[in-house]
């Protein structure tokens, strides 16, 4: 895989939560002619655990004819039992992807044989790759270093780990064991830093509403302008901090309808931003230089 960007994708729904097909097709087509190396269908931005079980599969098989082969489509498949799981996996086995994506089951777990187990058998349920999602502020349970070593033995579809622990990505990278092994940062603020080191690919739900800076970013850190890639990382994490103060969804579906992506890109139970919360959006994307 090449070094670069990875979009998680938000997920455009009307009213009814079905997906907003045109929408998502041209985030995915923006998100490719920015440079994006991969993209991440129904990640945690891409708000899948909110989704109906048909209208994951409608989103993935839109993500992949969407990408055309272009890049790399890798899905998130997220639930909270192995069984469910499978599922879910099961109805979207026959796509053309990359991998599926799997944090932690997020409702209740409690030990380092749960978690081995329940990623083992979801490895061995695909013929796909699958990628760890380390996510322990939502999910409360850490991926470690040494639960990645033990199934990187067993299991010979693990391709990579999404993780924001810059010391266990590093000591992966190190590790020869690891070879051909894809870590994805997911730590926007020291991003610069890791691609310092050697982890080059940043996978992150903000850069769907930030392409003018994640383009300029990564061709600033491949010239080793990194003055200049820091003041578009600047950007990124501002806005992204902005969304938090703001309402995060609702902020960043609102971002996304300004650079005309149509559709709510929230949860069901979100409200959506005030016409005046709408307008501070716009002239920060003005001030960062989105629109």
């Amino acid at each position: 895989m090449k070094v670069g960007f990875v979009p998680a994708l938000g997920t455009p729904t009307d009213e009814n939560g079905n997906l907003v097909v045109e929408s998502y097709e041209r985030e995915i087509d923006n998100m490719i002619e920015c440079g994006a190396v991969g993209i991440l269908s129904m990640g945690s931005m891409g708000i899948q655990a909110f989704l109906r079980n048909e209208v994951c599969v409608e989103v993935a098989k839109t993500a992949v004819r969407a990408a055309g082969g272009r890049v790399p489509v890798y899905v998130g498949c997220m639930d909270n039992s192995i069984n469910r799981a499978r599922a879910r996996m099961a109805s979207m086995e026959e796509l053309d992807i990359t991998a599926f994506v799997f944090t932690t089951p997020y409702y209740e777990i409690d030990s380092r044989a749960q978690i081995i187990k329940y990623f083992k058998a979801l490895a061995a349920s695909t013929k796909h790759g699958i990628v760890l999602y380390d996510l322990p502020g939502v999910t409360q349970q850490k991926i470690t270093y040494d639960m990645v070593c033990e199934l990187k033995k067993e299991c010979p579809n693990l391709m990579g780990i999404k993780s924001a622990d810059l010391y266990m990505l590093r000591h992966i990278r190190l590790n020869p064991d690891f070879k051909d092994f894809m870590t994805f940062y997911s730590g926007l603020d020291a991003f610069d830093i890791a691609y310092k080191w050697g982890i080059g690919n940043i996978l992150d739900g903000m850069l769907p509403a930030t392409p003018y800076n994640i383009k300029n970013l990564i061709e600033a850190l491949d010239d080793n302008r990194y003055d200049d890639a820091a003041k578009f990382l600047d950007n990124i994490i501002a806005f992204r901090d902005f969304f938090v103060e703001n309402d995060l969804w609702p902020a960043f579906s609102a971002s996304m309808n300004l650079l005309g992506f149509e559709g709510f890109f929230a949860p069901d139970w979100a409200e959506p931003c005030s016409p005046e919360t709408i307008e501070k959006i716009r002239q920060k994307m003005i001030e960062i230089k989105e629109l």
